[in-house]
Parts: structure tokens; sequence; C-alpha cells
């Protein structure tokens, strides 16, 4: 069974994309801020800092897949090549976008250990969460195709 699309849909898989890397740019943001601004001039943590120097290289990615996103939504004569090549720099720049999460998740750690052990648990149990969901979908869609 296949859930056809409205003609209104037709950009919301791109308003998803767009969504989810505003939230990840909002983040890495505010935490490039705020953990800056604690860091100690006379000593501060080589980890917290690398860390944030990879949410720093990470930002100019997700500002080029800001722009490519809306380039390739808002325009209308755009060759079958040039579509390629933007869908594929898009996808480099949304896996470093989504690689910077890792800084995150190391920065909970440097945080406290509990902080980042409870970050690290709720990642396990999220991602089991999403497989058995996927698996249940999986299963649904064959069982009603027969």
């Amino acid at each position: 069974m296949v859930v056809p699309r409205r003609d209104d849909d037709d950009d919301v898989p791109a308003d998803k994309a767009w969504a989810i890397h505003a939230a990840i740019i909002g983040l890495n943001t505010g935490n490039l801020l705020f953990r800056g601004l604690e860091l100690d001039p006379d000593d501060p943590g080589m980890i917290t800092v690398a860390c944030l120097a990879v949410l720093a290289a990470a930002l100019p990615f997700q500002a080029i897949f800001f722009l490519i996103n809306s380039y390739i939504q808002e325009a209308s004569n755009v060759h079958e090549i040039e579509f390629i090549m933007l869908q594929r720099l898009s996808l480099i720049c949304q896996t470093i976008s989504y690689l910077s999460l890792t800084a995150i998740g190391i920065l909970m750690f440097e945080t406290h250990v509990y902080v980042g052990g409870s970050f690290f648990a709720g990642c396990i149990v999220a991602f089991f969460l999403l497989r058995a969901a996927m698996n249940q979908a999986e299963a649904l869609a064959t069982s009603h195709t027969r």
C-alpha cells in the first residue's frame, strides 16, 4: 500500500531537512557561544577546545547546505547535471553537519560523566526504538501487500 502524495506536500522532505539542520546549527552556535565564554583563558580544556573547533568548522558547511537547498527549491530551470552536482554537495554538507553532533556528545562528557553517560544511553535507546519502529513499519507494509 502506497500513501499518495498531495500536491501541497511537494516540499515536505526539504522542509524536514531544513528544520533538522536549523536545529543543528542552533545547537552548534549555542554551544560555541556559551562553552566558549566558559573557557579559562589561562588553561582551556583542550578536549573542549577541539570540540568547539569541530563545531566552528561545521558552521560554514551548514550555511552552504541552506544556500544549496534554497537554490534548488527556488530555481525553476536547473539543468540535470547541475541538480545532481548540487545534490551531492548538499549531501556532503549534511554529512559534516551530522558528524558535528559527535562533538556535542563529547562536550556532554566534558560537562560531567553522568551527563555524557545519560546522553550516550539516550542515543542507544533512541536508536533501538527507531530500528524497532522501522522494522514494525516494514512488517506492516509487507503484510498489507499480500
